[in-house]
């Protein structure tokens, strides 16, 4: 694992086209603005691990390997349940 040092408003550059740009840091939370094309798929770490579990077991249901790699994951209803309980960060608008 790679780690880096980054101060407010400082970013990091992921290939040519991602930059994460740490926007606020409270405690021991970190609110991260990420820009990137739309096309590519952004994940909290959580909820993609959620996902992965979900599709592996509807692939153990399906009577097909388990251990196929997962290319795009794709959200089962189930999911959306452990949706609700995680917490969303606005961004506050800068004040006028």
């Amino acid at each position: 694992m790679l780690v880096l040092s980054r101060r407010l408003n400082e970013s990091i550059q992921i290939g040519e086209d991602v930059e994460i740009t740490v926007i606020d840091v409270r405690g021991d939370v970190v609110r991260l603005g990420i820009n990137a094309p739309k096309k590519t798929q952004i994940w909290r770490k959580e909820l993609w691990d959620a996902i992965v579990e979900e599709n592996r077991k509807a692939a153990k249901v399906a009577d097909t390997p388990s251990t196929a790699p997962v290319v795009t994951p794709q959200l089962p209803v189930s999911t959306f349940s452990k949706l609700s309980k995680l917490k969303t960060v606005r961004l506050k608008k800068p004040s006028e």
